[in-house]
Formats: C-alpha cells, sequence, structure tokens
C-alpha cells in the first residue's frame, strides 16, 4: 500500500467516524475525580525560575577572563589626567540624561 493510498485510506475512515465514543460515563468520572488545578504562589514561582537562571548566570561570569578585561581598562583610568576625568564624566552625565529624553520623545511621537 502506498503512502498516497493509506492516506486517503485515513482521511476517508476519519471523516466517516463520529465524533463521540460511548464509554457510559467513564471519561466524566475520570475528570470528575482528578484533583483541583492548585497554583503556585506567584513569588514561589519566580524563585523557582530566578534560582537557577542565576546560578547559571554566575558560573558564565565566574569562567570570563576578568584580569584580561579589568587590567586595559585600570591602565587607561591610570593614565588619565584631570580634564580627561572630566571631560569622560560630562559625557557619562551627556549620555545618561539623554536617554530618558529620547525615549520621551519617542514615546510622544516626535522622533
Amino acid at each position: 500500500m502506498s503512502d498516497q493510498s493509506f492516506d486517503d485510506f485515513l482521511k476517508r475512515t476519519l471523516q466517516q467516524s463520529s465524533d463521540y465514543i460511548e464509554d457510559g460515563d467513564f471519561s466524566a468520572r475520570v475528570m470528575a475525580s482528578l484533583p483541583a488545578h492548585h497554583r503556585l504562589n506567584p513569588w514561589l514561582e519566580r524563585l523557582i525560575v530566578a534560582v537557577p537562571v542565576t546560578l547559571i548566570a554566575l558560573l558564565v561570569v565566574s569562567q570570563l577572563p576578568w584580569r584580561d578585561l579589568v587590567r586595559p581598562v585600570y591602565g587607561w583610568l591610570l593614565t588619565f589626567d584631570s580634564t580627561s576625568l572630566v571631560t569622560l564624566a560630562a559625557g557619562v552625565i551627556l549620555l545618561v540624561a539623554s536617554v530618558p529624553v529620547l525615549w520621551m520623545l519617542r514615546k510622544s511621537a516626535l522622533i
């Protein structure tokens, strides 16, 4: 029997069959005997998700080469003079102040 003829046979059989098979209320009794659905506390649900995610994140972060990442930044900061530090601070303040302004402009559809 080819795949196409089996598919046709299956389609005809399913279309000719009735939707309900009488079971003497067996299904209704089984459904009635099932325990009620018990929902967990929302905080417990979040905790069940947050703890493994946090542990995995800490494991990944612990494997990063922190010395190789921090050493160039620390050397760069040591070579700064006071003018460069003030310029860097002004740039950071400008960036931090511009993000909420851009967010408000985008929310009001001006951008």
